[in-house]
């Protein structure tokens, strides 16, 4: 009989379990940090000269395919702490996290909060879980990187760790193309069913 752990609890325990945790406060402060910066900005701050409540913090068309090269290259930059201690990722983490708190803060002063959660939620379900996914990899690669310096382990990374990193960035690249999908084509429609106020000059977080 094989009692060897299986792939997914393999991956857990190695690498979501210790490193997800750590990842996802990073964001919550980063997070709460911008929600601060983005809930002082001005109220006319949010309009452009000649336009009537357009937001130009925001692009002005979104694609399933220009989420989805936006959100893997964001995704990519974040896996890069393989190679730089960590460091990547968490700066990654820490910009992420300020980007949803601004964007948060600036939605607010201009529909209400439960439009504002039907705007995020729909795709943020998908796409934040793919985002730790991704940075519990970097976490854990830059960790043994140190650890590596340090002396405290002999091999730095093993084809165990290659093979199951291989899956949990291919897992996180089909949650982002799901997650793209949903912000371009339902998020502004399920939002619109909580409102009569115009969404076009707002995007999804």
């Amino acid at each position: 009989m094989d009692d060897r752990p299986t792939l997914p609890a393999r991956l857990f325990h190695r690498w979501l379990l210790r490193y997800v945790p750590v990842a996802a406060l990073i964001l919550i402060v980063s997070g709460l940090l911008g929600y601060g910066l983005g809930s002082q900005i001005p109220a006319e701050w949010l309009q452009n000269p000649g336009t009537t409540g357009e937001n130009p913090f925001m692009p002005a068309e979104l694609t399933t395919l220009s989420l989805t090269v936006n959100n893997l290259g964001a995704l990519l930059v974040m896996s890069l702490g393989a190679i730089s201690l960590g460091s990547m990722t968490v700066l990654s983490l820490v910009l992420n996290g300020l980007l949803i708190g601004v964007v948060v803060g600036i939605a607010l002063k201009q529909v209400s909060p439960v439009v504002v959660a039907a705007l995020i939620v729909p795709h943020g379900l998908i796409e934040i879980p793919a985002l730790l996914i991704v940075a519990a990899v970097g976490l854990r690669f830059g960790w043994r990187t140190i650890q590596y310096i340090r002396g405290r382990t002999k091999e730095l990374v093993t084809g165990q760790d290659m093979r199951e990193a291989g899956w949990l960035l291919a897992t996180a690249a089909v949650l982002i193309v799901i997650a793209a999908y949903i912000e371009a084509n339902l998020t502004i429609e399920i939002a619109s069913r909580f409102t009569d106020a115009d969404l076009s000059g707002i995007t999804p977080a």
